[in-house]
Formats: structure tokens, C-alpha cells, sequence
């Protein structure tokens, strides 16, 4: 290949390989649960409105104040291990999260 098509095929896979994430950043909108209603927050979504396959969530699974899980909500729901404190002072939107909250 020449040097130019080398150049124009880079420029194409590097534009190609933008992660939606970065870009959507700022258009996630974040909600806090209580789930079994102690004033704490155990469970927080962060979700793109209109926007399927894109949102992930942190869960106390445990409620012991502390996330232990981190779910990505997509075409398969993928789980991972985190150990964070909950955040405190922060709205709690009443009722049940959308989603499917497994451990």
C-alpha cells in the first residue's frame, strides 16, 4: 500500500473507533434508589434517555452502604465487581429503578 492509502485507511479506522460513551457523557441522566427503604442510596442508573442498550447502573447488592456491583444493561447484561461507597446527600427517586436490578 502507499503511504497515502495507509494514511486515509488510519484516519478512517481512528474515526471508526470513537466510543459513544465519550460523546454521550454529558447526556447521561443519573437517579438514585432506595430499594429497602433505610434512607440510603443502594442502587444508581445512569441512562440515556431514548437511548436503548446504553445504560449501566452501580447496586449495594448487599446494602451494607457500599457498591459491589457495576451492571451494563445491553444486548447481554454484563456484571462487575466494584467496592465504592454509596453517595450520601444526594435526591433518591422513590418507587422501583426501571430496570432489572439483579445482583
Amino acid at each position: 500500500m502507499r503511504p497515502l492509502g495507509l494514511t486515509s485507511l488510519a484516519a478512517l479506522l481512528v474515526g471508526c473507533a470513537s466510543p459513544n460513551g465519550a460523546l454521550d457523557e454529558g447526556r447521561y441522566v443519573t437517579t438514585y434508589y432506595d430499594r429497602n427503604h433505610d434512607g440510603l442510596v443502594d442502587f444508581e442508573l445512569h441512562d440515556i434517555p431514548r437511548v436503548s442498550d446504553d445504560a449501566w447502573a452501580l447496586s449495594d447488592s448487599k446494602l451494607t452502604g457500599r457498591y459491589d456491583v457495576r451492571l451494563k444493561f445491553g444486548y447481554a447484561l454484563e456484571r462487575e465487581r466494584v467496592d465504592m461507597p454509596v453517595p450520601r446527600n444526594v435526591p433518591i427517586t422513590p418507587g422501583k429503578p426501571p430496570v432489572f436490578t439483579t445482583k
